[in-house]
């Protein structure tokens, strides 16, 4: 397809879409300097990706700068340039949207009331307030999608328009796949239990065959940990508050979730136990409180917590009205401000959320000669073979851990 195609059904659909004029104009003036790049280059305008790179490579030096790191955080905005076209390309419709509250996806008067109905039912499930966030974002990109494609009902969905809508994933990373696959069943699941649907077409839809564990979660070393730790100011009410948390993560390896989620109830603090419900399995959790986590938690308590007595959350936000830290606040922004502090080079650790620290806390209670199965239990893993994922990086302790069947008879 040409490119004047693709543009002029491009900015149809940003009209459409709330786009601003600006930045439509924006757009324009790329598409503009890209025409003129492929006519000069090609003596054609057809388009694809790879002529998209390369114009952005041509222009803007963008390949080299990016390799050499020197390319700013403007320069990587052009990216959607391209991406856009080839979405359009490919698809017919403008996927990868970077939302804006200024451009935010507005359903028809059909599809909001579907809507609707799914938050509704959403709202009423037990599922955690994080995937039932996911599952709302995820249900409205996908009727956004059938409104582009002039689906005007639900009940018009075939297996054909599924399928069309999962091929625009294609460049996500597989743990995004997952979630949005989850998700996609999930709606097309309920649209079938209200009858919308006559046929179940969520029994066809299946992951792609990529071993979730084919790649080894980042884990921090120990002097990267302790550099961090060092750098936070728990002189602060803030730092105070952030150390706790860290420690929580990474010494006994709890999820973000389950962290923000503590409450006063869950420290039994003479018997120096930690016992909650897991956030993301339901299931019980306790644990030992070492000296370090439980004096972090009450000098924070004591001398940082504000006086907020309307909620028993141990660890809230330190803006008025000082609430609990919100379900969608990964706390991610804190880690990475203290890793810059630290002089740790973000560049070398592909995750710097809190997940990462629970991937630490195994490999650190590991490098202790703590028993698999016990670590299993401190991680809060259905088996020990979701552990061992976490322990891929020393392969040769862990065999150590595992005793062999001839041990096991013998205790």
């Amino acid at each position: 397809m040409n490119l004047e195609m693709i543009t002029e059904g491009l900015k149809q659909l940003l009209q459409e879409n709330n786009y601003t004029p600006a930045t439509i104009r924006f757009y324009e003036r790329e598409w503009n300097k890209i025409q003129c790049f492929l006519t000069k280059e090609y003596g054609n305008t057809e388009y694809d990706m790879e002529r998209g790179i390369k114009y952005l490579e041509n222009q803007y030096g963008f390949i080299t700068k990016y390799n050499d790191g020197t390319l700013s955080q403007q320069r990587v905005q052009l990216l959607r340039v391209v991406h856009m076209l080839e979405d359009y390309r490919l698809h017919r419709v403008l996927t990868r949207r970077y939302y804006a509250s200024k451009n935010p996806i507005t359903l028809n008067v059909y599809y909001s009331a579907v809507f609707t109905d799914y938050t509704n039912f959403l709202d009423s499930t037990e599922l955690s307030a994080s995937t039932v966030g996911h599952y709302k974002s995820i249900s409205m990109v996908f009727m956004d999608y059938l409104q582009q494609r002039k689906i005007e009902s639900a009940k018009s969905i075939t297996m054909d328009i599924c399928n069309s809508y999962l091929k625009t994933l294609a460049g996500y990373s597989f743990k995004t796949i997952e979630l949005n696959v989850c998700g996609i069943r999930h709606f097309l699941r309920f649209l079938y239990s209200t009858e919308v649907l006559a046929i179940d077409y969520a029994v066809n839809i299946h992951m792609p065959a990529v071993s979730k564990s084919a790649k080894i979660p980042s884990v921090w070393k120990l002097d990267e940990l302790k550099a961090m730790l060092a750098a936070i100011d728990r002189n602060s009410p803030i730092g105070k508050r952030d150390y706790a948390m860290i420690l929580l993560a990474c010494v006994l390896g709890l999820r973000i979730g389950d962290i923000k989620n503590l409450r006063f109830q869950n420290f039994n603090w003479e018997d120096k136990k930690l016992s909650l419900i897991q956030h993301k399995t339901h299931k019980p959790l306790t644990l030992p409180i070492p000296d370090a986590i439980g004096w972090a938690v009450i000098d924070y308590i004591k001398n940082g917590r504000p006086q907020y007595y309307e909620t028993d959350h141990v660890f809230l936000k330190h803006m008025p009205p000082f609430d609990p830290i919100g379900d969608e606040n990964h706390m991610q922004q804190q880690l990475v401000r203290y890793m810059r502090k630290a002089g740790i080079d973000q560049r070398t650790k592909k995750h710097s959320g809190f997940h990462s620290l629970r991937h630490s806390a195994g490999s650190m209670l590991l490098e202790m000669e703590t028993p698999l199965p016990i670590i299993t239990d401190i991680l809060g893993h259905s088996d020990s073979d979701v552990t061992a994922v976490y322990l891929k990086t020393d392969l040769k302790k862990l065999a150590e851990c595992v005793l062999s069947p001839e041990d096991s008879c013998h205790e």
